[in-house]
């Protein structure tokens, strides 16, 4: 049974299996003033991740994310992603060829990840983004990767079905950091660290 937007919104119903955005009855939901939810939510936009569920329907989900986030973390899953940059400029980092390649998205851009490419996204304070994502249907599984900060290697795959994004990512990066052998890398030897808060370098300003 659905939970109706407006009992989703006053519980901060955060579930990602729990479509929140359908009313039961089949009719229309209320109008969101966006900004004035984000007010409401801001306890919510917290490093390493900062994000929250604005939508959390049957057939995809929309994020807010806020800056900073502090993660070096990877993501990769068998659909598409779709970025709206709201406030201020971010960097969203691929995976490509064996490179790590920065892409500049700045404020009012749009930015589309493709199916299957590993990407970063590093949040500077003060910035705000919307991400929109299919559903993943149970038994799809996620990748979260860390590549070393030295030499590019893949230090860790974490492949795992994640049911809900916001609580699963946070909780394995942790685990990650908080585990020696897993965090450093077998090429090199080099660790990844636990990151800081996101600062965009000046040379991307």
């Amino acid at each position: 049974m659905y939970t109706t937007s407006a009992q989703a919104r006053a519980e901060g119903e955060d579930v990602m299996s729990t479509p929140n955005g359908v009313e039961p009855d089949g009719s229309v939901s209320s109008p969101v003033h966006l900004m004035n939810w984000v007010m409401q939510n801001k306890e919510s936009f917290k490093p390493p991740v900062g994000n929250k569920y604005l939508y959390s329907g049957a057939d995809f989900f929309v994020m807010l994310i806020a800056g900073p986030n502090a993660r070096n973390d990877f993501h990769k899953t068998n659909s598409e992603e779709f970025f709206i940059q709201l406030t201020g400029d971010i960097v969203v980092k691929t995976y490509e060829n064996g490179m790590i390649v920065d892409h500049v998205v700045h404020e009012g851009e749009t930015f589309f990840i493709p199916p299957n490419v590993p990407h970063a996204p590093c949040r500077p304070e003060g910035t705000l983004g919307m991400v929109i994502e299919r559903r993943r249907p149970p038994g799809e599984l996620e990748h979260q990767l860390f590549y070393c900060e030295k030499c590019n290697a893949l230090v860790h795959d974490n492949e795992f079905d994640c049911p809900d994004i916001v609580e699963a990512f946070r909780d394995a990066m942790q685990a990650f950091w908080d585990d020696p052998e897993r965090s450093t890398c077998g090429q090199c030897g080099t660790r990844v660290p636990v990151p800081g808060p996101y600062v965009m370098p000046e040379e991307l300003k």
